[in-house]
């Protein structure tokens, strides 16, 4: 075992730690007191202090020399798109292991990161797009590549106010929502000094599919099996949330093997060593890269085949040779149903019903009543966290389909 404590910064949630906690390595986590996601259980770790991660970045690296100089740090483990940038910086002040503060930034900006991946692949290994500052800027685009347009913010997680728009007034109006409401989201972080910036692409048609990798000091990419992912889409609701993740993939062997090096490329051209990564594609060309763990992605891929994602991504930080190997095979999933439309939450129903799925668990209600809920396009999360496991892949797709079909499952005012 390396000398130190394995250090979250930020947050870490359930299913983000449990494997380090197994195989005795001592954790500690720095919280970000701006965060209001639920932590997790952070009773046996062996340091937690807090922290305003909107303070100015000196201050934080210090706050974190102290806690090396008073336990030593084997390393900095980051699990939250929030904490990239900050991770990467602290880890150079400090001289601790991680992806480089350039790399970093790279997988930050969505329009930078497509422009790498035009010049270092090829032009159609991700959508045409352009970073908008204005109206007129927009409806430009829009004429150069036609309907629908996909329009995000550069900078967020989880979807959020993500929106394929069919016509102008559509795209106008979620250009001016994004610009109205996503400044609001940063301070609510305590991202003080973040700016929005919004960027169009073409809509690309294609199935959503998920690989998460860890790359090395050396920058040679493991992958992990591809992950099929249901949207909000899929599923009959206006939104990219993401509304299930499934294993085993549907894809052939073929097709995993293609996006597998696709993944790998995708890295090396972002310059990302000594991290794990979450890789996003459509169809068979690149979405995006973010340079931590995919959200839920270790836990779906520890109760599917047994590998400790998570494990792996604190061997390349040390410098060992990450183990990524499947342990058996079984089918799972992770669905997060989000309602229909925005309102305050009232009630989750069909929860005893959900309990006698096929395949069922484990679930989480994550939203309380007189909470305001809603779509991811509007920067909210899902109100509803629910595990899958079976021997029967379409056993496990079945109550995944059940589940969507519930209509009535948030009761809204």
């Amino acid at each position: 075992m390396h000398s130190g404590i394995v250090l979250f910064l930020g947050m870490a949630r359930r299913g983000e730690f449990e494997s380090l906690q197994r195989r005795g390595l001592p954790l500690g986590i720095l919280v970000d007191t701006n965060n209001k996601q639920r932590l997790c259980d952070v009773s046996k770790f062996v340091v937690v202090e807090r922290f305003d991660f909107s303070r100015p970045l000196d201050e934080l690296v210090a706050a974190v020399r102290g806690i090396q100089q008073r336990l030593g740090i084997a390393c900095l483990y980051n699990v939250n798109e929030l904490y990239v940038a900050q991770t990467a910086r602290v880890a150079e002040a400090l001289e601790l292991p991680g992806v480089r503060p350039d790399s970093a930034r790279l997988s930050l900006d969505k329009s930078v990161m497509r422009r790498r991946f035009q010049e270092r692949i090829g032009p159609k290994s991700s959508a045409r797009f352009s970073v908008i500052d204005s109206e007129d800027g927009l409806m430009t685009f829009a004429n150069e590549v036609g309907y629908p347009v996909f329009l995000q913010p550069s900078n967020v997680s989880a979807s959020m106010w993500s929106t394929r728009n069919n016509s102008a007034e559509m795209l106008l109006a979620s250009y001016r929502t994004m610009r109205s409401e996503v400044p609001q989201h940063y301070q609510d972080l305590g991202q003080k000094a973040q700016r929005l910036t919004v960027v169009a692409a073409e809509y690309m048609e294609g199935r959503n599919i998920s690989i998460d990798c860890v790359a090395d000091h050396g920058g040679q990419v493991y992958t992990t099996p591809p992950v099929d992912v249901l949207t909000g889409q899929d599923v009959g609701i206006d939104d990219f949330h993401h509304f299930a993740r499934l294993l085993p993939s549907r894809l052939s062997a073929d097709e995993q093997a293609e996006l597998a090096r696709l993944a790998a490329a995708g890295m090396q051209a972002l310059d990302l060593t000594t991290c794990a990564a979450h890789v996003e594609f459509i169809g068979s060309r690149l979405g995006e890269i973010a340079a931590r763990p995919g959200g839920n992605r270790p836990r779906i891929l520890e109760l599917a085949y047994g590998i400790d994602a998570l494990h792996a991504y604190y061997q390349v930080l040390v410098g060992e040779v990450p183990d990524l190997r499947p342990a058996h095979q079984r089918a799972a999933a992770i669905v997060t149903p989000f309602p229909a439309r925005n309102g305050i939450l009232r009630s989750v129903q069909h929860l005893d019903r959900l309990a006698k799925l096929p395949g069922y668990l484990y679930h989480e209600v994550r939203g309380q009543p007189g909470q305001r809920v809603g779509l991811a396009r509007s920067g909210f999360r899902a109100p509803l966290y629910i595990e899958l496991l079976a021997d029967d892949a379409d056993e496990v797709r079945r109550s995944v389909d059940l589940i969507a079909s519930w209509s009535d499952l948030y009761v809204l005012e």
